[in-house]
């Protein structure tokens, strides 16, 4: 019998403008860009394709699909007092990615380490509000 729900196949992130938003993701994060198409453009997180065009879907991870929309309410809710992150990344190595990213001139947050678990928070051009964890 199959799954009732096999995987997660994108998490669709709102922005203002859909061009700008390809280029902050493919030159701040390392994204690969994969289509265009109105106002939506799908991309990899990951860079180990199997199969050129597919990367993520192939491997089973979900893709970043951007929507331009009117109006962007950053994605991110209050949890214990403090906003949280809706989307949570991973990453090997967070010294490296937080390094990087703070290099490219994203707003990132200290890193913080729970023994074994390190994570940190990032803000995109659209004020979306991101995690990423390494263990």
């Amino acid at each position: 019998m199959p799954d009732i729900l096999s995987r997660i196949d994108c998490n669709f992130i709102p922005v203002n403008n859909i061009s700008e938003s390809i280029d902050w993701y493919v030159n701040k994060l390392g994204c690969k860009f994969m289509w265009h198409d109105g106002g939506y453009a799908a991309l990899n997180v990951t860079m180990n394709q199997p199969k050129e065009g597919q990367g993520n879907i192939v491997l089973g991870q979900a893709m970043i699909t951007l929507v331009q929309v009117d109006e962007v309410v950053p994605l991110t809710f209050s949890f214990d007092h403090r906003e949280h992150p809706v989307i949570n990344f991973y990453t090997s190595d967070i010294y490296y990615t937080h390094s990087q990213l703070k290099a490219n001139g994203v707003e990132v947050s200290e890193i913080n380490e729970y023994g074994p678990l390190k994570g940190m928070e990032f803000v995109d051009l659209n004020g979306h509000l991101f995690g990423v964890c390494s263990f």
